[in-house]
């Protein structure tokens, strides 16, 4: 029998398979009675169609947006992040604009004054550096906040004190990692060496909700040879207290679930699961639909499939009314918008 490695291209981690390790720590949840919204069918491109865009994040005052993109036609190493008023007749800004620097997954700081992203380069080997930036919106100066190899997916503490993120342990480890705004000091939250923790987000209640993965090995028979290959398995999502460090299951079942992200009121949870009751399906890229938990009730409410399984995070408005999705639906890789319901 021979071992190898199956890592599948691009800026995000994929799943292999969407099946066969649900209930793999014994905690799995019954399915939830899904409710389906009216909404479906309502959502609409938000950023002008020249620009290939991956993540997006609200202004807290609910006026701009900032993303990570780059113009159509470019290669994937013009990243950058750029700046919107959220009016079509306004054109986007460039923020960041470094050659040799590829910067993602923008997040605004709680007081509007700042942005974390993450920040790739290449050093003489040319081996991938990815670590955590901070930007000052009206200086544009930037201050490096980890020193990686392999950090990413930041998020902000609701009092803007600290940042969230994952840090790659190699190809099928991966941990959520703490650093201090102010003294940039590095704590380990959570992450056994056995799991792939991905996608934080710092909920107001205080929990930090992520996507986790336990990857096993399977057989692959490829023209009569036999491959070990790693399986991701489907996605659950979990909470984490980051002062008692007690963790606990919010979306775990059969399906595979990813890219948690709280309301601004703390109410609902929007995720994104390959759970799809839509007659139309998935689309060949786009894996995923669209869910709401009623994080009281227990209650999940259907929004919208064709969703981006794998690519940037769900962003809600500043007023909880809204919702914005990654998609290939226009073929190229794009933000649309939805009300939710």
């Amino acid at each position: 029998m021979k071992w190898i490695r199956l890592i599948l291209p691009g800026l995000f981690v994929l799943a292999v398979s969407a099946a066969g390790l649900a209930g793999e720590t014994g905690n799995a949840q019954s399915e939830p009675t899904v409710i389906v919204s009216d909404v479906a069918g309502t959502e609409s491109r938000m950023l002008p169609a020249n620009i290939d865009v991956w993540s997006l994040d609200w202004s807290p005052d609910g006026k701009a947006v900032v993303f990570s993109g780059k113009m159509q036609g470019e290669p994937a190493s013009k990243m950058r992040i750029w700046y919107w008023q959220l009016e079509p007749a306004q054109t986007p800004k460039l923020l960041t604009n470094t050659e040799g620097l590829i910067d993602s997954s923008p997040r605004w700081s709680p007081d509007g004054s700042q942005l974390v992203m993450t920040r790739r380069t290449f050093n003489n080997t040319s081996n991938i550096i990815s670590s955590i930036w901070l930007k000052d919106i009206q200086s544009g100066a930037g201050r490096q906040l980890t020193a990686g190899p392999q950090d990413r997916d930041p998020a902000w503490s609701p009092d803007g004190s600290q940042i969230v993120f994952t840090r790659d342990q190699g190809p099928y480890q991966s941990r959520l990692m703490i650093v201090g705004v102010n003294d940039k000091e590095v704590r380990m939250l959570a992450g056994n060496g056995q799991e792939i923790l991905q996608t934080p987000w710092w909920g107001v209640d205080g929990k930090i909700y992520y996507t986790r993965f336990i990857p096993r090995p399977k057989s692959v028979t490829v023209n009569g040879q036999t491959y070990q290959v790693m399986d991701y398995g489907p996605g659950s999502i979990w909470a984490i207290d980051p002062v008692s460090q007690t963790t606990e299951p919010v979306v775990q079942d059969r399906y595979d679930n990813r890219l948690p992200v709280l309301s601004p009121d703390g109410t609902k949870l929007a995720f994104v699961s390959d759970r799809c009751i839509s007659k139309e399906g998935n689309g060949k890229f786009d894996r995923g639909s669209l869910y709401i938990k009623d994080m009281a009730t227990g209650q999940v409410t259907y929004v919208v499939n064709k969703v981006g399984l794998n690519g940037g995070s769900l962003s809600w408005s500043p007023d909880g009314k809204k919702l914005a999705f990654f998609t290939f639906r226009s073929i190229r890789p794009a933000i649309w918008v939805i009300n939710v319901p």
